[in-house]
């Protein structure tokens, strides 16, 4: 009843995007197409679709052929404006998945956030001209336009399923599509338990390729006390999909959560709260199991005597394609193109 309550207001906020994407398709707002080469990795629904692990890929892949910047809006920060990130950049000054990228990707990588997209790649391209940048969450950003375009969604949260905010999830119609350059599925499951070219035909409307994601979860990285045999977790996760996370555990682990909004701001009383919590039912096999995402907030507020005294692991993952070697190709064609 309440998400048809919501419908009116959809309808309404549907036409004020359509009203700005057709100014902005009439050319009557600028868009400002990116000088050299620039990949945004963005979507079409709000959250949890895995835009940062995918940024993550592509300074993987692409690190060793030209130089990478990444420019993000920095959701989360208390700060504003343009700012690099350094060794002394805190989660609350850029964000918390910006710190988390810089931290792994630092030496691959320079790392800035701004939330005037067209401002941050100027800075950007004054110091290093030739570079690749990769905007993280820009899809919607029209003032400027990347000269390679990647839509996410999730596999089991289809965009034809979906309606607009605040009836659904949606920042824009699937219209938006026609600006993509290529669709990537993600968070799917085993890629031998559904059908993929049955899946991709959903967008046969849009003729551009559709690539499947999913991710593959590394052993448990011990950050305190290390216990024997992990029987039961309690997963600590400030994300927009924490349940998703259960996949990374075998079938016979009990698992908990403590769950907190998307890009929660961690603080002492709340890491007091976890180990509390954690106390009233945890056995010799029971660790406190946490993403990076969240690793970047919360380590700060752990003294040496907490992570002595309690197991805390980080959950880590990876990329996996049903055709890596096809998604590769795509994004190398258009890096070395010109």
């Amino acid at each position: 009843m309440r998400r048809l309550a919501l419908y009116p207001i959809a309808l309404l906020y549907g036409a004020v995007i359509w009203l700005r994407n057709r100014c902005f398709d009439l050319q009557l707002f600028k868009t400002q197409p990116i000088e050299g080469k620039s990949i945004c990795v963005g979507n079409l629904a709000v959250g949890g679709t895995g835009k940062s692990p995918h940024v993550a890929y592509f300074i993987e892949l692409l690190c060793d052929l030209l130089p990478i910047q990444v420019l993000s809006r920095g959701y989360g920060r208390n700060t504003s404006g343009y700012l690099e990130l350094t060794k002394t950049s805190t989660a609350s000054q850029v964000g918390d998945e910006s710190k988390m990228l810089y931290e792994q990707y630092q030496n691959k990588a320079q790392f800035a956030v701004c939330e005037n997209r067209a401002y941050g790649i100027q800075q950007l391209r004054s110091k290093k001209p030739d570079s690749l940048i990769l905007l993280d969450d820009a899809f919607q950003h029209r003032q400027v336009k990347a000269g390679l375009n990647i839509v996410l969604s999730v596999f089991d949260q289809p965009m034809q399923q979906d309606s607009l905010l605040p009836a659904g999830r949606l920042r824009e119609p699937m219209s938006g599509l026609n600006r993509a350059d290529a669709i990537v599925i993600t968070k799917c499951p085993k890629f031998d338990t559904f059908d993929a070219a049955l899946y991709a035909k959903q967008f046969q409307k849009w003729p551009i390729p559709v690539f499947f994601s999913r991710y593959t979860y590394r052993a448990l990285q011990p950050l305190g006390k290390i216990i024997h045999e992990v029987r039961e977790v309690l997963i600590v996760s400030g994300i927009a999909l924490p349940e998703q996370l259960n996949e990374a555990f075998a079938s016979d682990i009990q698992i908990r959560h403590k769950s907190y909004s998307d890009h929660h701001v961690y603080t002492a009383a709340n890491l007091e709260e976890i180990h509390h919590f954690f106390d009233t039912f945890a056995t010799a096999n029971t660790a406190i199991v946490t993403t990076a995402k969240d690793w970047v907030k919360i380590q700060s507020l752990l003294s040496p005597k907490d992570l002595q005294k309690y197991p805390w692991y980080l959950l880590t993952f990876e990329l996996e394609w049903s055709d890596q070697n096809a998604f590769n190709q795509f994004i190398s064609a258009y890096v070395v193109s010109n």
